[in-house]
């Protein structure tokens, strides 16, 4: 009875500090512009302010920086009484968060969120039904964006009238950013992701590429890379509850149709969600991630509606399996600190398929006035239904052994404040230590011929591993376990031929770059010297007849002496600096 009475008392102190009374105006902009219209930046924060003001379960902060110069918000909704001081799980409950405007010309989830929080509260189970549950909202994610409003950026989306554009402050795409984080917003959103640890994630987008029926298309991340107990629960259960609740709903959703170009009547392969995109960054950390995709074409009414359908089909199935998801993803956690070896690259297995009852429109070329090439069209009056095939299941085509550490020179000090942004526990190795490693060469690389997110992006990387005894002096290198929930985190970026490594994200170009030369007509006279050992003559000779090209190129010949020699840095140029110390090497 004590009990029961401080928390009524606990009720009314919080309640009495709300500057609002619980009859403020919580009609969203986008419900007084009778569904036209998105809110804007600063309409929306105030709307959440007011929100937060007029009940005790919701509560708005700053947590962050952007680009932009202003902060990033955090909306928490929870059944206990939101205590501005503190915001932490200290329950143990599970996290589920929505990420709003990372593209804010494709506004429906900031809108949808809106109704959804209000909605929530208001439900009479709400109390009983979300005990378990911490929902964190992000109103905008990209305020750069939001700010920068437009009226026609989206060229082929239909309404509303005015909304944010897609790149942020810096002109970024942030859907981009969550592996190379060169925005604060993605910096923000690492240490969110570090103090929370959210169980599901929910991005909300627009859509672009074919035409169909569906308003609602989603994305969960590529099963075949989670944990197997989280890919079982992933296939068996949430995302079958997903589609039949919609279903239920009037409102039937499909895969994300990635099909670019062509119709989707003949079938597609789900996204390969990189570790660059949001869903298959926190995938490296077991949250199940989830995108929703509304279609561009349908009004902007309808796609707010089915944003908020889908937002809610998620969070009753998180309501209801609290336990079970967080249970799944501790065992999922044991699995990946036992797995020996990880995935980094993946192609779709055409070998295999699953079957989608797909609801398009007949597809049709037509010659383009304007180009005079043949066009795809869509007919919106002849709807068809068929099966087609969607190619879920995808193969590994790169797969490393994890080390026991890796070494990480402090004078990457870029590199090393990634690496503690993303939650990683780093050691100083505090006394000169000789230590038998495993070293990478880089072999080739193709470069970007222009930029791509402010990165001359390398890819096709190819390497060779080799062992030495390597001297860590004392306070010039750091010592990184792979023992710790980071795990597959650091392997991703840290082993430079994985497809999104800090490497091919040119966090370590400065290794490509030779620094010591000669000049020809001094190195001659020594290469002539060199060239009497037999063994280096015959490695030259059959240098040539491998590479023609350098018979019309006396500096290039004289180059490859050069690189014979102990002239070469060959202990720096091409040289990754990360060391990796594995299971069977002595140390």
């Amino acid at each position: 009875m004590k009990y029961i009475s401080t928390i009524c008392i606990l009720l009314i102190l919080i309640q009495s500090c709300k500057t609002e009374s619980k009859d403020a105006d919580l009609t969203t902009p986008f419900e007084k512009s009778d569904s036209t219209e998105t809110a804007t930046y600063e309409g929306g924060i105030a709307w959440w302010q007011r929100m937060a003001s007029s009940s005790p379960f919701v509560g708005i902060t700053e947590f962050g920086e952007t680009d932009a110069g202003r902060p990033l918000h955090l909306v928490k909704v929870e059944v206990d009484p939101v205590i501005e001081d503190k915001w932490r799980n200290d329950k143990n409950k599970l996290v589920f968060l929505i990420n709003n405007g990372i593209h804010p010309g494709e506004p429906d989830g900031i809108d949808a969120s809106m109704i959804f929080a209000r909605k929530l509260i208001q439900d009479p189970d709400f109390s009983e039904k979300y005990k378990d549950v911490i929902l964190l909202i992000i109103p905008f994610y990209n305020v750069g964006g939001a700010l920068n409003r437009n009226c026609c950026s989206r060229a082929n989306q239909n309404g509303p009238p005015s909304y944010g554009f897609r790149g942020n402050a810096r002109n970024l795409d942030l859907n981009r950013d969550f592996i190379k984080n060169d925005s604060r917003n993605a910096q923000s959103f690492s240490r969110l992701v570090r103090d929370w640890d959210p169980d599901i994630y929910l991005e909300t987008h627009v859509s672009n590429g074919a035409d169909y029926q569906y308003t609602m298309t989603y994305l969960l991340s590529q099963t075949d890379k989670m944990m197997p107990s989280l890919k079982k629960f992933c296939m068996d259960e949430l995302e079958p509850h997903v589609v039949a609740s919609m279903k239920e709903l009037g409102d039937e959703c499909i895969p994300y149709v990635n099909a670019w170009n062509n119709s989707p009547d003949s079938g597609y392969s789900m996204f390969n969600d990189l570790p660059r995109y949001s869903t298959g960054y926190l995938n490296l950390f077991n949250t199940i991630g989830l995108l929703s995709e509304t279609h561009m074409l349908k009004p902007f009414k309808r796609r707010v509606s089915s944003t908020l359908n889908y937002m809610r089909t998620i969070a009753d199935f998180a309501a209801g399996n609290a336990e079970k998801i967080k249970d799944v993803r501790l065992l999922a956690t044991d699995e990946m600190m036992d797995s020996y070896s990880l995935a980094l690259d993946w192609k779709v297995d055409y070998s295999r398929c699953d079957s989608l009852n797909f609801k398009g429109y007949r597809a049709y070329y037509e010659k383009s006035e304007v180009t005079g090439a043949a066009q795809l069209y869509y007919d919106g009056s002849a709807p068809w239904e068929k099966k087609v095939p969607y190619y879920r299941y995808f193969l590994p085509v790169l797969t490393v052994d994890i080390p026991r550490y890796y070494v990480v020179p402090v004078s990457w000090g870029k590199v090393v404040e990634l690496l503690e942004n993303n939650g990683v526990y780093i050691e100083l190795i505090k006394s000169d230590t000789a230590l038998e490693v495993e070293q990478y060469r880089l072999l080739d690389f193709e470069t970007s011929p222009g930029p791509y997110e402010g990165h001359y992006f390398h890819t096709q990387t190819s390497v060779d591993r080799e062992s030495k005894v390597a001297l860590l002096r004392k306070n010039e290198y750091l010592l990184i376990s792979t023992n710790q929930r980071s795990r597959r985190f650091l392997v991703e970026v840290l082993e430079p031929h994985g497809p999104d490594s800090y490497f091919n994200w040119n966090f370590f170009d400065e290794v490509l770059q030779q620094k010591e030369w000669f000049s020809s007509y001094v190195f001659d006279l020594e290469a002539k010297e060199l060239l009497k050992d037999k063994q280096m003559k015959n490695a030259f000779d059959s240098l040539k007849k491998a590479m023609p090209e350098l018979k019309g190129s006396a500096t290039g010949q004289l180059y490859e002496i050069y690189k014979m020699s102990e002239r070469y840095e060959r202990d720096r140029h091409l040289v990754y600096p990360v060391f990796r110390i594995s299971p069977d090497l002595k140390n």
